[in-house]
C-alpha cells in the first residue's frame, strides 16, 4: 500500500487535523474579536495552534499558527492589506514554541510538559513577538501592551487546563496516534 506524505505534515491525514486545528483557530478569533477590554482582545484562538504543536510538532504547530493568522487577516475587514508580519510570525512561534517545549527529552511528566508548552509560548508569541509588533507597525506605546501579560497568564491557565483534559483523554490519544 502506498503511503502519501507531505514534508511538514508526514501524512496527509496530519495535515487534515492541522487544517481543521486552523479553521478552528480562525472561527475561535472571529468570534472573539468582539471580546475587546480597551485595546486588549480576549480569546482563546491560539489553543487549537498549541494543540497542533503538541500532537503534531513544532514545524506543524508553526505552519499552523501562520495559516491561522493569515487566514484571519484576510477575512477581517482590512485583508491581507492589513497584515502585520511580526505578529503572524508570533502566532507561528506560539506553534513551533508549544510544540518544541513538549518534546524536551529530558522531562517525562506530562502535566509538566503541558505547562512548559503552554507557558512557554505564550510568554515568546503573545507577551514577546506579538507585543512587539503592536508597537512597530500600530505605535502602542510600552503601557498599552503591558496588561497582555495579566491577561495571558490567566488565558494561558485556562488553556493549560483544557490541555491536559485533552491529553489525558486516552480515547483523544489514540486517535492522534491514528493520524500521525
Amino acid at each position: 500500500m502506498i503511503k502519501k506524505q507531505t514534508k511538514a505534515f508526514g501524512k496527509i491525514k496530519t495535515l487534515c487535523a492541522c487544517a481543521l486545528l486552523c479553521a478552528a483557530a480562525v472561527s475561535i478569533a472571529y468570534v472573539c474579536k468582539f471580546m475587546t477590554v480597551g485595546s486588549i482582545r480576549i480569546t482563546f484562538e491560539n489553543l487549537p495552534i498549541i494543540l497542533s504543536g503538541i500532537f503534531f510538532g513544532p514545524v506543524a504547530g508553526f505552519i499552523t499558527g501562520i495559516g491561522s493568522d493569515l487566514v484571519s487577516t484576510a477575512i477581517s475587514h482590512y485583508g491581507l492589506g492589513g497584515l502585520n508580519p511580526i505578529i503572524t510570525l508570533g502566532a507561528g512561534a506560539i506553534g513551533f514554541v508549544s510544540g518544541a517545549m513538549f518534546r524536551l527529552p529530558k522531562i517525562k511528566n506530562t502535566s509538566l510538559k503541558a505547562l512548559l508548552a503552554v507557558g512557554s509560548a505564550h510568554v515568546v508569541g503573545n507577551m514577546l513577538i506579538k507585543s512587539i509588533g503592536l508597537m512597530v507597525y500600530y505605535s502602542y506605546a510600552l503601557p498599552a501592551v503591558l496588561p497582555r501579560v495579566p491577561l495571558y497568564i490567566i488565558i494561558g491557565a485556562i488553556e493549560y487546563a483544557v490541555i491536559l483534559v485533552l491529553i489525558r483523554n486516552k480515547g483523544i490519544t489514540k486517535s492522534i496516534e491514528k493520524l500521525k
